[in-house]
């Protein structure tokens, strides 16, 4: 593609439903709980709020949770155009070795033990949060399958890299990215440090825009989609 395209991409970076390893606060990387039925009722919810929203194309991540999110969101849309999913193992969760589908709490304290901290606002104030975060994890883990910084973030930064140089094409428009928190939080960090997001709702919305090949965040952990899909369903019955 041309460095000289002036398109305008947006991307509509959405985290997941609740899944059952969410309500039970375990740790969900590439492992893969189910959407409860409160998740899929917000996910339905973010579709009709979005429901408006004329999109170019839809990715997401090749995790079930994220794939019946996305779909959940194209069922409702109205106005886009054959709009066909692309799922994408380069928008998968951070990989968490031996943590996965670990009780959050227990590699939350290995974490803080091993980071020599009590806290993770203390976490956050004494290194670059997100990083160590990572790299903690992938040291912790006795299988040496977890994923370090280095290594996730590359493979989800040149994974949105390549929706948006596939979608630049002249034409300015919004894409939807359907992935999971932990990622988006990455993304968002690494992106831009002015945001300190630690809570990624499920079925939220995080915009960033691309542009002559540089990425700025907009906006993040936006609900009022689902909100405003709420009230549409009120109307409706």
């Amino acid at each position: 593609m041309s460095s000289n395209n002036k398109s305008k991409i947006t991307l509509y970076l959405m985290r997941h439903g609740q899944t059952i390893l969410n309500k039970a606060n375990r740790t969900q990387g590439w492992c893969d709980g189910v959407l409860t039925k409160a998740g899929i009722e917000v996910a339905v919810n973010t579709g009709l709020g979005l429901s408006n929203v004329k999109f170019k194309a839809a990715y997401s991540s090749d995790l079930g949770r994220a794939v019946k999110t996305a779909k959940i969101v194209i069922k409702e849309n109205k106005v886009s155009e054959n709009l066909q999913l692309k799922e994408l193992e380069g928008l998968r969760e951070m990989y968490f070795g031996k943590y996965e589908g670990e009780l959050e709490s227990i590699m939350f304290n290995d974490i803080l033990s091993y980071l020599n901290v009590s806290s993770f606002k203390e976490a956050e104030e004494k290194y670059d949060f997100q990083r160590e975060y990572c790299n903690s994890c992938a040291t912790l883990d006795d299988t040496k399958e977890a994923e370090c910084y280095d290594t996730v973030i590359k493979r989800v930064m040149k994974t949105l890299t390549g929706i948006c140089m596939e979608n630049s094409d002249g034409e300015s428009g919004n894409i939807l990215v359907v992935a999971h928190g932990g990622i988006i939080r990455l993304i968002i960090d690494y992106l831009d440090k002015n945001f300190n997001v630690r809570d990624m709702d499920n079925s939220s919305i995080s915009k960033i825009t691309y542009e002559n090949g540089n990425f700025k965040v907009e906006s993040v952990n936006d609900t009022s989609y689902s909100e405003k899909g709420k009230a549409m369903k009120c109307v409706l019955e």
